[in-house]
């Protein structure tokens, strides 16, 4: 029980990080709800691990010491941008290269997502596609609703570019397309939740395969 604790402490340690860029024990203490000194702990952890790293420190308002001030090391800050690249070359000297804007933007999706087919129920394609998403640092899950499953994306892995080529939206919907074979729609685009988490959020446009269970058993 206290692993699982602990892991998931770490994974909402590192996605705060991944979201603000930085943090004091103090920010993640008040932020993920634990105390002070499990903060720092886990902190320690992750600076051994060479997840994180501390880049200055934050000088207090009164007195007391200076705080240290952590972000997430270069290695863990991920992202898609030499596959996005290999993606767009393979297609754009692709014999079979269109000229139609769509279908550019849907064989880009269908290059990054990989030769695999994922076959099965929804159910089953969704972790599969889930499985997939993470190995593409999108720190992706998904979960029941009422109408129809949602997949929350909890890392952007094109952040840096995002705003200036927004298609890039178009690569990500394209690739849950490919994935779960069924249609999908974006609801929000790098959105703050109430913990100031950042995520994007897909729905499932047409499901009419029935309930199916959500996967937030971590």
């Amino acid at each position: 029980m206290y692993n699982k604790i602990m892991k998931s402490t770490r994974h909402r340690l590192l996605d705060y990080l991944g979201s603000k860029q930085i943090a004091t024990s103090t920010d993640l203490s008040r932020v993920l709800q634990v105390t002070s000194a499990d903060a720092r702990h886990h902190l320690n952890l992750l600076l051994k691990e060479g997840l994180i790293q501390i880049i200055g420190e934050k000088q207090p308002q009164g007195p007391g010491r200076p705080a240290k001030v952590y972000s997430l090391s270069p290695k863990q800050k991920q992202d898609n941008l030499v596959l996005l690249v290999e993606a767009l070359l393979q297609v754009i000297t692709s014999d079979n290269f269109s000229r139609d804007h769509s279908k550019k933007i849907r064989q880009i999706a269908e290059y990054i997502r990989g030769p695999t087919m994922y076959n099965g129920n929804l159910t089953q394609r969704l972790y599969l596609a889930i499985n997939r998403l993470n190995d593409l640092n999108y720190q992706a899950r998904w979960e029941a609703h009422q109408q129809a499953p949602r997949i929350i994306l909890g890392n952007c892995p094109y952040a840096s570019i995002v705003n200036n080529h927004p298609e890039i939206c178009q690569i990500d919907k394209h690739l849950l397309e490919s994935l779960l074979i069924i249609p999908v729609e974006q609801e929000y685009k790098l959105i703050r939740d109430d913990r100031e988490y950042t995520y994007c959020l897909f729905n499932v446009a047409d499901f009419t395969e029935g309930s199916i269970p959500s996967n937030n058993d971590d």
